[in-house]
């Protein structure tokens, strides 16, 4: 008999239970409509400095104002949920040592089929998802795919982290003197940064998550401050923009940096893939190990039973 116990089913209101909500809803809203007609109407009068009919018949370019300005609210909330929840993803991806086989999964059983509301969602609780049998890949392709994967977001991490450490400098007032030499240094950090994480979750670190889930809050914050530096127009110089121009009678050229950056940045975020190669190696030679231990058993009871069937025989 199961012992689980069966789930409730949401009770439909009775007509008259639904009557009395309809009631309800048509006072709160009414109650509200009103609240913000009033506030229009006092704000016309208070800021604007109108007469009291000017400010009544001025109450509709108020609506406008409000609308406009809620739908810019709306846009950058939109914006702060996409970057928080894809850095976030990408947090639990490097804490989760079966992220390449889950990832996998999720393509070819969810993404592949047409249900894209279903692989979003678990998606947004990939730490949640069962651990599969093994962290390998089942397809060559899907192993591909997914070191590209680690790659593209080593680069995002590279460029942004770069800003945010660069950012982090100009806001303590301290100048980079940058050289072609010393370009690898910043990259290096940035990427430091999230692959931390990764190693974390390579050695059973127990903060892991914790840690993981710190990175998400620094790059929002420098990210939410980055843009409103640029909405501002304020006098920061960007990281990419002033490696861009920056140059040095007798040392580099104009560009020279910016170059140097990027063939830096090929070889520095291709650290990450290659750490989930090193991984797969270590858990292919575990794998390796338990079939030779496996194997040797076997021998080991195959040679047992027969000296234990010869024994039966000398004895009877």
């Amino acid at each position: 008999m199961s012992s689980e116990t069966p789930t409730e089913e949401p009770q439909t209101p009775s007509k008259e239970e639904r009557a009395r909500i309809m009631k309800s809803a048509t006072s709160a809203l009414m109650t509200a409509l009103s609240v913000t007609v009033l506030w229009l109407y006092f704000y016309n009068l208070v800021v604007h400095k109108m007469n009291p009919v000017l400010a009544f018949f001025k109450i509709l370019d108020g609506v406008n104002d409000l609308v406009i300005g809620m739908m810019a609210v709306v846009v950058i909330g939109l914006g702060i949920v996409v970057i928080f929840t894809l850095t976030t993803l990408f947090s639990q991806t490097i804490t989760n040592l079966h992220s390449v086989r889950l990832l996998e999964d999720l393509v070819r059983d969810y993404l592949f089929q047409g249900q894209y509301r279903e692989f979003f969602a678990r998606m947004l609780t990939f730490n949640e998802l069962p651990a599969p049998e093994s962290p390998f890949p089942r397809h060559v392709s899907s192993t591909i795919l997914v070191l590209t994967y680690h790659y593209v977001i080593a680069w995002f991490y590279v460029v942004v982290f770069s800003e945010c450490l660069y950012f982090a400098a100009w806001s303590a007032g301290v100048y980079l003197d940058l050289y072609p030499e010393s370009m690898n240094t910043i990259p290096l950090f940035a990427v430091a940064v999230p692959f931390t994480a990764r190693l974390m979750a390579y050695f059973k670190y127990p903060y892991a998550d914790d840690y993981a889930g710190f990175i998400p809050g620094i790059l929002f914050v420098v990210v939410l401050l980055l843009a409103f530096v640029a909405a501002m127009s304020g006098p920061f110089q960007f990281f990419v923009v002033d490696v861009a121009n920056r140059s040095e009678a007798g040392f580099f050229e104009q560009g020279a940096l910016l170059w140097k950056f990027l063939q830096d940045g090929l070889m520095i975020a291709f650290y990450p893939v290659f750490g989930e190669v090193i991984f797969f190696y270590l858990q292919y030679q575990r794998l390796r190990a338990a079939e030779e231990k496996d194997e040797a058993d076997a021998i080991e009871a195959a040679q047992d039973a027969a000296e234990a069937a010869e024994s039966a025989e000398s004895l009877g």
